[in-house]
């Protein structure tokens, strides 16, 4: 890890998505988003391979934490999708500002909770039936284990958890680069990338927000850490799909590497 402490990176990276909250408001995809939560009550933001995953858990009548939700677009997809509450859980204010601008579009009394989502609130613990953490989540997370256990305690028994993320073999290369499919990178880094521009997912403007750690957990590490809290693995797949930046485009081409995954996993009765 870096010479900075976990509180430290967490800190940064708060600092950091709060100073480019502004730029993904500003976005033309934001109008789009409100358009689209404003005139379809139905409306949902998921993938097909995660929409697929929880109409298959179902959401009829359930309680759903969802960890890192950012603007809140998949909390609001969570209750249009039949889920009975939707709590949203981010550390950056500026975020979630936007998220209850987009439940209040939508109609839906979803919940937002601010703060260090490795340090949720004990009155949480067991209040859910599903914790959802979706692309981009665990690479921000400098402790993995400390996460995982507060998704876990979040669960009631029984509960499930489900990640749809990028794979990390996607960290080994630079997709920028003049050779994009070269191996730049160990597999089993362990230094976070730092990085300084603005976080954004398009080709729009990235000005400097100051430091940001990214962490590139392996799947084993993942897979491992659930266990270790309690989960019971009960479906992985992998994918060709690129669910992560327009930059990675160039990775997926081909769809020759492994560029997402869908992992569920219950917490014992």
């Amino acid at each position: 890890m870096s010479s900075l402490s976990a509180a430290e990176v967490v800190a940064a990276n708060r600092q950091a998505w709060d100073a480019s909250a502004p730029l993904h408001r500003s976005d033309p995809s934001w109008h789009r988003l409100t358009q689209h939560f404003a005139q379809d009550p139905g409306f949902s933001c998921f993938d097909p391979p995660m929409e697929e995953a929880l109409r298959a858990v179902g959401l009829a009548g359930a309680s759903v934490a969802q960890l890192c939700c950012n603007n809140g677009r998949e909390t609001v997809s969570l209750m249009n999708l039949g889920a009975r509450s939707a709590t949203g859980f981010d550390q950056s204010e500026a975020f979630l500002a936007q998220a209850r601008d987009l439940a209040r579009i939508a109609g839906r009394d979803c919940r937002f909770v601010a703060g260090d989502v490795h340090a949720i609130d004990a009155e949480h613990d067991g209040a859910y039936d599903l914790a959802v953490i979706t692309i981009g989540v665990l690479g921000w997370m400098p402790d993995l284990p400390r996460f995982l256990a507060v998704a876990a305690r979040l669960l009631r028994s029984g509960g499930r958890i489900l990640i749809h993320e990028e794979h990390p073999v996607v960290n080994m290369f630079e997709p920028r680069a003049e050779q994009p499919l070269l191996v730049r990178h160990s597999y089993f880094r362990t230094a976070p990338f730092v990085g300084e521009d603005a976080i954004v997912y398009g080709d729009g403007p990235a000005p400097r927000v100051g430091p940001h750690y990214w962490f590139a957990h392996p799947l084993g590490a993942l897979i491992e850490t659930l266990i270790g809290a309690g989960l019971a693995i009960e479906r992985f797949r992998e994918f060709p799909d690129n669910i992560s930046t327009t930059a990675c485009d160039v990775l997926a081409a081909d769809r020759l590497l492994p560029m997402s995954y869908l992992l569920q996993a219950r917490k014992a009765a």
